[in-house]
């Protein structure tokens, strides 16, 4: 079975977390989603970092499946966000639980899997847009503006043992 990871990382920890699932896969096949890469394995994982409560556009374009590539494909799907957990705060729903139905809405099917990665913000490291957003969403909820660094191997392990699990890999 060829395993094809697909992702999107704008500053870097979703890029970590697929070479990551790619090494212990014992795949090469993983590529930025805007390098718009020939969809050629027979397990699709795709993944995206969370920009503005939702995944990368691109990632959902390629989940909706609009040329039927990933018709005949086993799909699994990851997030990588800082809120693991589904959480209402004054009326905006969000938290990976969230993210995730995004992602299987736009493909219109449940995954063969799907996992919450907790990811990483460094503040200093965002560009100006994103940073005044996060600003005005932490005062606007009253939340500390702080770096989070939730990333962890042992999820990438348990989202490597499910595939292998459910494929004999």
């Amino acid at each position: 079975m060829e395993i094809q990871i697909i992702y999107y990382s704008k500053y870097g920890s979703t890029r970590e977390i697929a070479e990551s699932l790619a090494k212990k896969l014992e795949t090469q096949n993983v590529s930025d989603v805007t390098e718009q890469p020939a969809i050629t394995g027979d397990l699709i994982i795709i993944g995206s970092g969370i920009y503005k409560e939702t995944a990368h556009k691109d990632i959902l374009l390629l989940l909706a499946d609009e040329g039927k590539t990933l018709q005949d494909k086993e799909v699994a799907v990851f997030v990588v966000c800082a809120n693991k957990k589904r959480t209402k705060i004054k009326n905006m729903e969000g938290g990976g639980p969230v993210y995730i139905e995004k992602m299987e809405k736009a493909l219109r099917r449940t995954p063969i899997a799907a996992k919450i990665f907790g990811g990483r913000m460094i503040l200093d490291k965002m560009d100006d847009e994103d940073r005044e957003r996060t600003e005005q969403f932490a005062k606007r909820v009253g939340m500390p503006l702080k770096d989070v660094d939730i990333m962890s191997v042992t999820e990438v392990d348990e989202f490597v043992q499910e595939l292998k699990g459910k494929f004999n890999l």
